[in-house]
């Protein structure tokens, strides 16, 4: 009984896990998307639009998290600050390059060698 009320614990906390890491990945997105679509932005402008986009479209309000999202985006050297604080980013097909290859398209990739194999 013990050992499945473990297991239990431990199943919920990878899935807690999960569900952060999703959530993160989804500001990260979603922060991107708004500087790609609508231009520069300060990093108030950013967390404002960002929550307006999700309102528009889920009838939702939140209290965006764009510090996190947009501290990552800089550190993948996708995203930048100009002289006056706002903020930009690349292109979409540069932000590709940049970032990657990544590990689902690697497994993709090793699939279809083996099945043509």
């Amino acid at each position: 009984m013990y050992d499945k009320q473990l297991d239990s614990g431990r199943g919920t906390l990878l899935h807690l896990c999960d569900d952060v890491i999703q959530q993160e990945v989804k500001e990260v997105i979603i922060s991107f998307f708004i500087l790609m679509e609508q231009g520069k932005a300060t990093m108030e402008d950013l967390d404002l639009r960002c929550e307006e986009l999700i309102k528009e479209e889920f009838e939702e309000s939140c209290n965006f998290d764009v510090d996190d999202a947009v501290d990552k985006l800089e550190k993948l050297k996708i995203v930048s600050r100009d002289s006056i604080g706002r903020y930009y980013c690349v292109g979409l097909k540069r932000a590709n390059e940049i970032i990657g290859v990544t590990t689902e398209e690697h497994v993709f990739k090793a699939r279809q060698g083996s099945s043509s194999a």
